[in-house]
């Protein structure tokens, strides 16, 4: 039976035991659910202000090493408000990513309709971003964007060098980084490196709170839900 036909639907919503997953839950109660965990006299936020939301801002700050994060709707409206604050600071809106990077294949171009920024694309669709790719940009660059790992090429990933040796060229070059992460949480098994010290080379951070694995608190019980 099909989901997406009234008949699936109901029979969906009357289930209470699934494989896959939990019993689906409105984003209210998942929220309530959040906060009266984490302390039950904690009063509701408004408008983004509040106990609750400045805590968990605080603590995924100190997670990547940065002076302080800010929490939004979606990484789209983070990623395009992150390249244009350096684009501008810069005097150009080029920036720079890779072809298959998630502004350019997924985005239907909303950098360049909401933000007017010119999208470079460095490199080959079917492979990692190279030195020698950005060593071939003639244009001014107002901000580099790196993924990692990359979704679209099977989350692959570049060697720890490889990436130093890009941010040495970007900050020669006084242009600002920005790391698309919303898949950071795998990449410290493979660099042998805690998430701090891979945010440390960019100069600004997307991470995505829904996606892949849970952190672990010390005492071995989940602290936040990615």
């Amino acid at each position: 039976m099909l989901l997406d036909t009234p008949e699936g639907k109901e029979v969906f919503r009357a289930c209470n035991r699934f494989l896959t997953h939990d019993y689906p839950k409105s984003p209210r109660q998942v929220l309530a659910e959040l906060a009266e965990a984490t302390d039950p006299e904690l009063e509701a936020d408004r408008y983004g202000q509040g106990e609750l939301i400045a805590r968990f801002e605080s603590e995924v700050a100190a997670l990547l090493g940065k002076e302080a994060a800010v929490f939004m709707p979606s990484g789209t409206m983070c990623q395009q408000i992150a390249l244009r604050i350096w684009a501008t600071r810069r005097g150009t809106r080029n920036v720079v990513f890779h072809p298959k990077c998630h502004l350019e294949t997924h985005e239907e171009k909303g950098y360049q309709r909401l933000h007017e920024l010119h999208g470079i694309l460095a490199g080959s669709a079917d492979a990692l971003l190279t030195l020698d790719d950005l060593k071939a940009i003639a244009e001014p660059v107002g901000a580099l964007l790196l993924e990692l790992p990359q979704r679209d090429l099977g989350g692959q990933l570049p060697g720890w060098e490889a990436l130093n040796e890009i941010i040495r060229w970007a900050r020669e070059r006084s242009i600002p980084t920005h790391l698309d992460g919303a898949r950071l949480w795998e990449c410290r098994p493979f660099y042998g490196r805690e998430y701090a010290e891979i945010a440390q080379l960019f100069d600004s951070v997307y991470v995505s709170f829904y996606k892949i694995l849970a952190l672990n608190h010390p005492n071995g019980q989940a602290k936040i839900g990615l």
